[in-house]
């Protein structure tokens, strides 16, 4: 392991953008820094995902290491920990789908599916296909004004300005193609 003068200079190069400091510097630091990630994550994919993010921040912040007036590996160590430590609060507590009380019997966590029921699915299907054939019935500008009036929130000057059309027709269309939409899924299939 290289001193702190030695490792200093490499800092210095790297401040400099030289590629083949930040890998010397890299090859006499990243062992016992992937530890330090390590021993906090207990990954290693994750340790090493954080060892590269920390080495891209020292590419991009190496020039400001000599007013830390601190110990190189002591500031490598820190980026490293405070890294893992972000990543480690990040992650999600991870919750087994089975476990077993004090008498032994598992027990399964019961995880609602949230899609509904077969018979909900398909009614739903059905009424989004009756909307989208619905829809097709409607002439072509009527049902753009429609759409983006429903989908994307435009009021109708909003509308009449991007449509390019007077308000008073964009009011009429809107309102025309409400009726018909309602005219047609109230029908029967």
């Amino acid at each position: 392991m290289p001193d702190d003068d030695q490792l200093h200079a490499l800092l210095g190069r790297v401040a400099l953008q030289d590629r083949q400091a930040l890998q010397a510097l890299y090859q006499a630091t990243s062992g016992r820094l992937l530890a330090v990630a390590y021993r906090l994550l207990e990954d290693r994919g994750a340790a090493e995902d954080v060892l590269q993010e920390c080495f891209i921040t020292v590419w991009q912040r190496a020039a400001q290491f000599p007013a830390l007036r601190a110990s190189p590996l002591a500031w490598l160590t820190t980026l490293i920990r405070n890294r893992a430590i972000d990543v480690a609060r990040r992650r999600r507590p991870e919750t087994p789908l089975t476990w077993r009380d004090a008498e032994g019997e598992e027990h399964h966590h019961d995880i609602p599916d949230e899609s509904g029921s077969p018979l909900q699915q398909m009614t739903q299907r059905q009424a989004d296909h009756r909307l989208h054939h619905c829809l097709e019935t409607i002439d072509s500008e009527p049902r753009a004004a429609l759409k983006l009036a429903y989908f994307e929130g435009l009021t109708h000057e909003q509308l009449a300005a991007r449509l390019e059309r007077p308000l008073g027709t964009i009011k009429a269309w809107v309102r025309r193609s409400l009726m018909r939409l309602k005219d047609c899924v109230g029908e029967p299939a």
